[in-house]
């Protein structure tokens, strides 16, 4: 029984529909007078405002979606200016450890140059150098010693 009461309520729905689009359709309108209006419209004219309104609905959703990623690529902009930010500090400061090392090691290189000097001036005050005989540094055969040693060799 419920059944044929709902389905006859969807056939009167869709009578009804069917002839207001056959007629057009009545818009009753209050004006600030308090009288009533009726506007008839034709179908024509409902079939282009519902075209126009399906046309608005889909173009404020792809307005919304194209704002959303516009957000999130703007949100990615910032994070990654953000990383080349931090990371050009570090550079920076790389660099300046790095141009302090190189100014340590020049420093070392010219300190080792020094104590070579030293070294050669050394040897020849004490006599363990001869004219034109290289002394062998850091091998502990340099001198008379290393003479020595150098000539009971084989070759």
């Amino acid at each position: 029984m419920r059944s044929h009461r709902a389905f006859a309520r969807t056939w009167s729905v869709c009578r009804n529909l069917a002839e207001s689009w056959r007629t057009g359709l009545t818009i009753f309108a209050f004006t600030k007078t308090g009288a009533m209006g009726r506007i008839r419209v034709a179908p024509p004219a409902v079939l282009a405002a519902l075209l126009l309104l399906a046309a608005a609905a889909l173009l404020s959703g792809g307005l919304i979606q194209h704002a959303a990623r516009y957000t999130m690529e703007l949100a990615r902009t910032v994070r990654l200016e953000r990383a080349t930010v931090r990371l050009e500090r570090e550079n920076v400061e790389l660099i300046s450890r790095l141009a302090a090392q190189a100014e340590q090691l020049s420093r070392l290189v010219q300190e080792v140059g020094r104590l070579r000097e030293l070294e050669a001036v050394i040897r020849t005050i004490s006599g363990m150098e001869s004219a034109g005989e290289q002394p062998l540094i850091g091998t502990g055969y340099g001198g008379l010693e290393g003479r020595a040693l150098r000539e009971q060799l084989p070759e």
